[in-house]
């Protein structure tokens, strides 16, 4: 789970190369929140990879993610018209992805720690 996590925030990182982003204010500016929450995804899945994976990981994902999907719709990156579909439909898409990543590994943590015992802990 945390190699896909890693693998999502490497995709918003090269995402506008790939999808061909426009040189426009609008695209440049959901380039920018796209490698901001990125670097974020990829060194906290970075750090899960080095350390125990916690709470806390997962709800940083989990905000990041949240974050993603709401953000084409709050910022607006200077009106739908102006914004590349491709743009919205990636953060929205890749949003998705995180938020079902750190759901999925918060339930799983809170199942391990329900089943070990507690001298094992």
């Amino acid at each position: 789970m945390t190699l896909l996590m890693l693998l999502a925030g490497v995709w918003l990182l090269l995402a506008p190369w790939f999808l061909d982003y426009p040189f426009t204010d609008a695209a440049v500016d959901a380039q920018r929140n796209e490698t901001g929450v990125g670097i974020v995804v990829v060194l906290t899945a970075g750090a899960r990879m080095v350390r125990p994976r916690g709470w806390l990981s997962d709800l940083i994902i989990l905000a990041l993610g949240i974050w993603l999907v709401v953000a084409p719709f709050q910022i607006d990156y200077g009106g739908p018209a102006v914004t590349p579909e491709t743009a919205q439909a990636n953060e929205v898409v890749t949003g998705v992805v995180l938020v079902v990543l750190a759901v999925a590994s918060l339930l799983l943590l809170l199942r391990i720690r329900r089943t070990t015992p507690e001298d094992a802990r």
